[in-house]
């Protein structure tokens, strides 16, 4: 099954009842205690309270609430996923989900994004965002040739949200006869009135390391195509400034096969969001977290009675030799295929994970299996264990 995540951005406010699913796994509970332990923040008391008018404290819990979710995801369906999506802000969650980013470097990364823009907000006056009920290109058209207004995120085939001034916002839907919905956020997201923001953050990320080598694909919201990695610092500035075209990237990940989303917001919102599109699970509650487990659940199962030797083992066999060099094949495929079947059974530590990832990626070099294949198998069986 090709899974994708969809990752919520600011916004989105946690239950109590959710909260409660977090706190009953050690997991989810060790994500909240290290961000308070690191930033020195209630951050417990942030998830469920109303932070619409505080977009730093607002960015934190969300990113912390959706990594909650995603350890759930882990405990509860363990599959992996191909690709995962984050909205806005959730293209952190995202990014360290992927692993190009730690946890703690994730929170570093939301505390710079949250301040930066919160900062933004306050040197300027009178700004929002509108959520208005017209296709995306419509509304694109029409913003292009009106000041102060800009499509902000391309939610849905029928979903814009527009930044800018509040006057202008309200000049703009009544002129052009749009209905629309203000949204609760005293910013203009996504739009040039945040360069000083994405300025600051681009500054701050100077020295700071990011991981070469990630376990999944992340669609990035700024092109809805693959994420560039090889400009991670320019690519999360240069996002804060950019529409988020969600509607395209859902678009991208089907025409990449994706059979199933699994909806990581607190409400179902892309659920509702997306109705045009089949296939989109919620996962906020124990009804709907049983709902995915029971479509899920031959995946599941199958997922289930594998460990990471045995897994290496399926990759392994399940590979074309294309190599003509015989005596190498012996030497390393032979001997390290025999190698790690010894080690069926056994609980795996990190040395003898790390070890037979290597030794998997070097017997499959040895295969000539072509890279970009090796790197999705290692991805997903790094995924599997991590």
């Amino acid at each position: 099954m090709n899974i994708a995540l969809l990752l919520p951005g600011q916004g989105t406010r946690f239950t109590e009842q959710v909260k409660e699913l977090w706190l009953e796994s050690p997991g989810a509970r060790a994500l909240i205690e290290t961000a308070e332990h690191q930033l020195g923040f209630p951050v417990s008391e942030w998830l469920t309270a109303d932070l619409s008018q505080d977009t730093h404290k607002a960015q934190l819990a969300t990113y912390v609430g959706t990594m909650c979710m995603y350890q759930l995801y882990k405990q509860r369906i363990g599959l992996y996923p191909g690709f995962v999506l984050g909205h806005s802000l959730g293209e952190i969650t995202a990014l360290t989900i992927a692993g190009a980013v730690t946890y703690e470097e994730g929170l570093a990364l939301v505390n710079i994004r949250g301040k930066a823009m919160k900062a933004a907000i306050e040197r300027q006056e009178s700004l929002g965002m509108m959520a208005v009920f017209a296709a995306p290109g419509e509304v694109e058209a029409l913003a292009a040739g009106w000041d102060n207004v800009y499509a902000a995120n391309l939610n849905s085939e029928q979903q814009t949200v527009i930044s800018g001034t509040r006057q202008a916002i309200q000049e703009f839907v009544k002129h052009h006869r749009l209905e629309g919905v203000m949204l609760g956020v005293n910013g203009a997201f996504h739009t040039p009135y945040m360069k000083e923001a994405a300025d600051e953050v681009y500054a701050q990320l100077d020295g700071m390391s990011f991981s070469p080598r990630v376990q999944t694909q992340v669609i990035s919201n700024k092109s809805a195509g693959p994420y560039d990695f090889t400009n991670l610092r320019g690519e999360i500035a240069a996002q804060i400034v950019s529409p988020v075209r969600w509607q395209p990237s859902i678009d991208y990940a089907l025409s990449r096969g994706v059979q199933l989303f699994v909806d990581l917001s607190p409400n179902g919102m892309f659920v509702k969001m997306l109705k045009s599109v089949k296939g989109i699970f919620a996962f906020h509650n124990e009804e709907s977290m049983a709902a995915l487990c029971t479509e899920l659940k031959d995946d599941i199962e199958v997922n289930r009675h594998y460990d990471i030797f045995s897994r290496a083992l399926g990759i392994i066999v399940s590979t074309k030799n294309n190599s003509l060099d015989a005596e190498a094949y012996d030497n390393i495929v032979i001997s390290g295929y025999n190698r790690i079947k010894s080690q069926i059974g056994k609980a795996a530590s990190d040395a003898e994970i790390r070890e037979t990832l290597s030794l998997l990626e070097l017997i499959l070099s040895t295969k000539a299996v072509p890279a970009d294949e090796i790197t999705e198998y290692c991805n997903q069986l790094a995924w599997k264990v991590g």
